[in-house]
């Protein structure tokens, strides 16, 4: 599929987009509408956090990003989820191999460390710097509903560490409960 004719679902193949512009056709001009774009788009997801960050209560705030973490994992069902569902070892293979920097499992203490690769957030939504420490709360809905799926049983996921949050990069820790 090519970038420009079929869009992009993912701000992380802008990067890609200007080592593809001959082979699928996409000249500078496309490239450079496509990256103002998703800038944009990551200014307003910004702001809209802010938003809510000044109009919600907390823990509303919490819950409804917490949700949409838990919808955005949704989005990985059929390609990372499904294909791993009882399978943790093969999953943080997979991790391993293309996201995931170290990730440790304790079967026996039902506990994992993951460290991201880093040094940005892996969502395509965010822009370091500008968008606010809050937005972790989604990541945290993200890894509790892939990890729940996967083990078949409930998890609790806590941020270790947080690119917005001023750290190098992100660390979580799941619990199987």
């Amino acid at each position: 599929m090519a970038l420009c004719g079929g869009g992009v679902c993912s701000a992380k193949a802008i990067g890609s987009a200007e080592s593809k512009q001959e082979s699928d056709g996409c000249g500078s001009e496309q490239t450079s509408q496509i990256r103002e774009r998703s800038e944009a788009a990551r200014l307003r997801f910004s702001r809209l956090i802010e938003i809510l960050e000044t109009r919600m209560p907390e823990e509303d705030r919490r819950q409804i990003l917490y949700t949409l973490g838990g919808k955005c994992a949704d989005t990985y069902r059929a390609a990372l989820i499904d294909r791993y569902r009882g399978d943790i070892e093969g999953f943080l293979a997979e991790g391993r191999r293309n996201w995931m920097a170290e990730a440790t499992y304790d079967k026996a203490k039902g506990t994992i460390r993951i460290v991201d690769r880093g040094p940005s957030c892996s969502c395509p939504l965010v822009e370091v710097g500008m968008t606010p420490a809050s937005f972790c709360d989604c990541t945290l809905g993200w890894q509790e509903q892939a990890y729940t799926e996967i083990f078949g049983r409930p998890v609790k996921a806590e941020l270790e560490e947080s690119i917005l949050r001023g750290g190098k990069r992100c660390i979580y820790r799941i619990k199987v409960i």
